[in-house]
């Protein structure tokens, strides 16, 4: 199994998806961390012209493309639009107001790590 979570540094989970720049990807088997990997992951920006629902699915989609082999997406807070395709994609999505990528795999791997919808916005609202 594998999970990806949001990060700006690689050690923080990042509050805005669109924006972070990396994806710390966490390979576990039987429930042990057994390896780590930061990734890149294109960002999304919020440019004043008006983009149509199949531009920023493709924009979206590409975000998305380098976790592919990833079951479980953390992240602080997301777009709707980008939260949706990602549970259609198959990825159980979790968002947090933790900000240790460690603390927040540790709480998943327990049980304990709560999704807090709220933490789920309208594009472009954060």
């Amino acid at each position: 199994m594998k999970i990806a979570l949001v990060s700006d540094d690689g050690a923080q989970i990042a509050r805005h998806f669109g924006r972070a720049p990396y994806y710390v990807v966490i390979t576990l088997e039987e429930g042990r961390e057994v390896a780590r990997e930061t990734r890149e992951k294109p960002t999304h920006s919020h440019g004043h012209g008006h983009h149509h629902e199949h531009d920023h699915d493709s924009i979206h989609q590409a975000m998305l493309a380098p976790i592919q082999d990833c079951q479980v997406l953390i992240a602080g807070g997301m777009g709707i639009p980008m939260e949706k395709m990602a549970r259609r994609q198959g990825m159980e999505v979790v968002l947090t107001r933790l900000r240790s990528v460690d603390e927040a795999v540790q709480q998943y791997l327990a049980g304990q790590l709560v999704h807090e919808a709220r933490l789920a916005h309208m594009p472009g609202r954060h």
